[in-house]
């Protein structure tokens, strides 16, 4: 098949967006893990969502080791979101695929080349794909395991059904074809969700027909769990988006 030894003869690049807002206790440790993947063609891009720490000092200081970091900034207009930052690195990227990881998670030096065999296996039809996440929680100074999550559907269908009871995807795990994003299909609508705008999205993704293949087995995600992180601020704004969202897509599929 011609395709085939196409993507045999060229690594397909992916890019890596790490929006960053005061970051300073782990960006070093999810950056470096970003830079320092198996997979051969990565681009980094390290987007700066208007810091108060010394976040773009760290990342000034990587830069010095590693000059092929990318780094960039975004005003910071929606609390609890990393839309702005996001859409910056979207517009920077190069690759064929992108990633957006939080600037307090990291990932297995392995984690792409085994996200990537698993996309490259039909890149006709996996457009994005999802992956289970290990949660970090805290002990003291220390972080330790709090268990994998992981989502499970078979069809576009049983995905749209979960869709209306909760979100059923590991935000942070998923890569996308940048076809997607070309084709105007990554575009989120921060200003009406904050920071849930990413449930919005999938809804948005599978209503344009396109599956986010949960992958099975854990790959070398970690997600870590601590109090300033910006999931939790969501649920301290008293606004149910999740219920807004819900309510908009089960009209719109009158489910």
């Amino acid at each position: 098949h011609p395709s085939d030894t196409a993507w045999m003869m060229k690594e397909p690049k992916i890019t890596i967006i790490i929006p960053c807002y005061n970051s300073e206790k782990w960006i070093e440790q999810c950056a470096m893990s970003c830079l320092n993947q198996t997979y051969e063609s990565v681009e980094v891009i390290a987007v700066d969502n208007e810091s108060s720490d010394k976040t773009v000092a760290i990342l000034g200081d990587i830069k010095k080791k590693s000059p092929e970091l990318i780094i960039s900034s975004a005003k910071n207009i929606y609390p609890n979101c990393w839309d702005e930052a996001r859409e910056e690195g979207l517009r920077l990227m190069t690759g064929d695929y992108v990633m957006t990881i939080g600037s307090d998670d990291y990932i297995d030096l392995e984690y792409v080349d085994k996200c990537m065999s698993v996309m490259l296996s039909a890149p006709d039809k996996i457009k994005a794909l999802q992956t289970p996440i290990q949660g970090m929680q805290q002990r003291g100074e220390e972080f330790v395991s709090a268990g994998i999550i992981q989502h499970s559907y078979k069809s576009k269908e049983q995905f749209k059904k979960l869709c209306l009871t909760k979100c059923p995807v590991n935000t942070p795990s998923v890569i996308y074809s940048a076809e997607l994003y070309h084709n105007g299909l990554l575009k989120t609508k921060p200003e009406v969700y904050g920071g849930a705008a990413d449930y919005d999205l999938y809804c948005n993704l599978v209503d344009n027909d396109v599956f986010i293949y949960p992958f099975p087995q854990w790959l070398g995600f970690y997600y870590r769990w601590h109090p300033d992180q910006a999931t939790w601020n969501v649920h301290k704004e008293n606004r149910n988006y999740d219920v807004e969202i819900q309510k908009y897509w089960r009209d719109k599929w009158k489910m």
